[in-house]
């Protein structure tokens, strides 16, 4: 008796490309929450000077220029008690103030004479500014940079469902400055598109217009899922009818092609970091906000740098590339 067909097995998940997505992120969130940590530390003690000055009223300039770098103003105002005081504002940075002129200031009944007042505007004012400004970019960086891990991990295995075609496909490679990523230039009805994958080692060991099937039409569908070797593997990105920008060229074909671990992928994407300590300079530099600027802007730059490549399918054998 003959034994009833046996229908294909279903292609494998394309595993390591939800590895490397995680990868990428799992750095931006560390880094984000200790920034968050330090930021709101660093809030509350910015904000404890203006939250003992409950009390407000208007004073006189009376001197200009004064410590510290001559970014202090002395000013002179009634007190709750009746007598007058004299107090301090510092500035951010220097400013014409004429002699005379009156500000409404924020001070601590309770301080000394001499002591500092405050000011909209002021030195003061300005640091809480900074930190909540830091914040802000923290949080909308985590948020920005989990929706688009989290909807690649969730869209790409739903491709799946959509009908199957075959056609022809080469597995070419396009370096691009730093950055190598993996292509699949299909033969689809429309003409050759081309098709940003992530790295698979079923890419290494197919040879040149190789017959595939893919999830989904490249010739009217924006995003497809190629199986090959019995492998799906996910699109870091739409469909192309033009070539990509960069260097592109055939990959070469090696039949014993093995998994690479996610080690040698954070050395091959390692070189990214290099930019950080730039990004976090520029920041200091038009944010006028020092070492303390510095500091946030470069680690959070390093980690943002090496998610990009992780989300954008990096190579991890581009140290190997031609």
């Amino acid at each position: 008796m003959t034994p009833p067909p046996t229908s294909p097995s279903p292609p494998r998940r394309h595993r390591r490309a939800a590895r490397q997505l995680l990868l990428g992120l799992v750095p931006v969130l560390v880094v984000g929450l200790v920034l968050l940590v330090a930021l709101a530390l660093r809030l509350a003690d910015v904000r404890a000077p203006l939250a003992a000055a409950s009390a407000s009223t208007t004073a006189t300039v009376t001197e200009v220029g004064t410590a510290p770098d001559g970014r202090g103003l002395v000013v002179t105002f009634p007190a709750e008690d009746g007598t007058e005081r004299t107090g301090v504002i510092e500035l951010q940075r220097a400013l014409d103030v004429p002699v005379g002129a009156q500000l409404t200031v924020h001070y601590d009944p309770r301080a000394p004479n001499g002591s500092p007042v405050y000011t909209d505007g002021d030195a003061t004012s300005a640091a809480v500014s900074d930190v909540l400004f830091g914040l802000v970019v923290v949080v909308l960086v985590l948020l920005l940079t989990s929706a688009l891990t989290l909807a690649r991990l969730l869209g790409r295995p739903r491709l799946h469902l959509r009908p199957v075609v075959r056609l022809t496909a080469t597995h070419v490679v396009v370096r691009r400055g730093l950055l190598v990523r993996s292509w699949l230039e299909l033969d689809s009805s429309a003409g050759l598109r081309r098709l940003p994958v992530y790295w698979a080692p079923e890419l290494d060991r197919m040879p040149p217009s190789t017959r595939i099937e893919v999830h989904g039409d490249p010739a009217r569908d924006r995003l497809v899922l190629p199986v090959v070797g019995g492998t799906e593997i996910w699109p870091s990105g739409r469909v192309r009818s033009r070539e990509p920008r960069g260097d592109l060229r055939q990959a070469a074909v090696d039949p014993a092609a093995a998994d690479v671990s996610l080690a040698r992928q954070a050395r091959a994407d390692a070189a990214f970091l290099l930019l950080a300590p730039v990004l976090g300079l520029l920041w200091a530099y038009v944010d006028s906000s020092g070492a303390a600027g510095f500091l946030v802007a470069t680690v959070l730059s390093a980690a943002v740098l090496f998610w990009v490549p992780q989300l954008l399918g990096s190579d991890p054998r581009a140290t190997g590339r031609p």
